[in-house]
């Protein structure tokens, strides 16, 4: 018997593809990897972690600067009030010197605080003064009652005061007004005696002025001149008539109807 021929495409299939016992070709298994089916974190996409983002330092600084600004605002407006308007039942005290109110001129020379004046104090009767020695240019004792039968005014001043340097030419045009005419303009410095140079120097361009020096403090003291520059005006008989603390314009015609009233008497 001959044997059937087996099929050469068979015979042809590689040995390594194997059958089942069926005589089918063997089907090689696809692996599939397994769903994981856990949850993922929020912050957690296709393996990409997203961190959070830090706030600019210099927005943290703008920010506080903005509100530092404005609490300091607040507490100006609700503080400020306080400290300007004092109550009625504590009010501020008045302040002496310069700064304090201006006295009120009283008596028969009140008609003449006006104008360069209007801070001028006048009395109901002449004052009598204390008087005090002094020096002049060459160091030789001066007394102020050594000017009595003249109008004196009495500028007390100092180099380091500002206004006494400003007004000064003004009282150097008045001595020029009244020359010969019994008026004594008197410019007494208060500076010490190391700055006596400086006192000179700063004279001598103020003709016909002369140079008086008082280094011991005594006019500031006794007259109680409390800033400068203070002015005094003393009739015939040394009695003070009036008194101005403060600069002032000295050559006005204002106060020349003062000196006019004094020489007058």
């Amino acid at each position: 018997m001959t044997e059937p021929e087996l099929n050469r495409d068979d015979a042809q299939k590689p040995a390594s593809m194997g059958t089942d016992v069926q005589g089918q070709p063997a089907v090689t298994p696809i692996v599939k990897p397994i769903d994981d089916d856990t949850p993922q974190p929020k912050g957690i996409q296709a393996g990409i972690i997203r961190k959070k983002r830090a706030v600019p330092v210099a927005v943290v600084v703008v920010v506080t600067v903005v509100l530092a600004i404005i609490i300091a605002l607040v507490a100006w407006r609700l503080i400020l009030p306080m400290i300007a308007t004092p109550t009625p039942e504590a009010p501020l005290p008045a302040v002496a010197g310069p700064t304090a109110a201006i006295p009120q001129a009283k008596g028969p020379l009140a008609v003449y605080a006006k104008g360069p004046l209007a801070k001028m104090a006048t009395y109901e009767t002449p004052q009598v003064i204390e008087d005090i020695s002094f020096i002049d240019r060459d160091k030789k004792p001066v007394h102020l009652s050594d000017f009595k039968g003249q109008v004196v005014v009495l500028n007390v001043w100092a180099t380091w005061c500002a206004p006494c340097r400003f007004e000064m030419p003004t009282l150097a045009h008045l001595q020029t007004l009244y020359a010969g005419k019994g008026v004594k303009v008197l410019p007494l410095s208060v500076d010490t005696e190391e700055q006596f140079a400086d006192v000179k120097s700063f004279m001598d361009v103020q003709q016909p002025l002369e140079v008086y020096a008082d280094q011991s403090f005594q006019a500031p003291s006794k007259y109680k001149i409390s800033g400068m520059p203070g002015t005094l005006i003393l009739d015939k008989q040394g009695r003070m008539v009036a008194r101005l603390d403060g600069e002032a314009k000295w050559d006005t015609k204002e106060v020349q109807a003062l000196l006019d009233k004094l020489l007058a008497e």
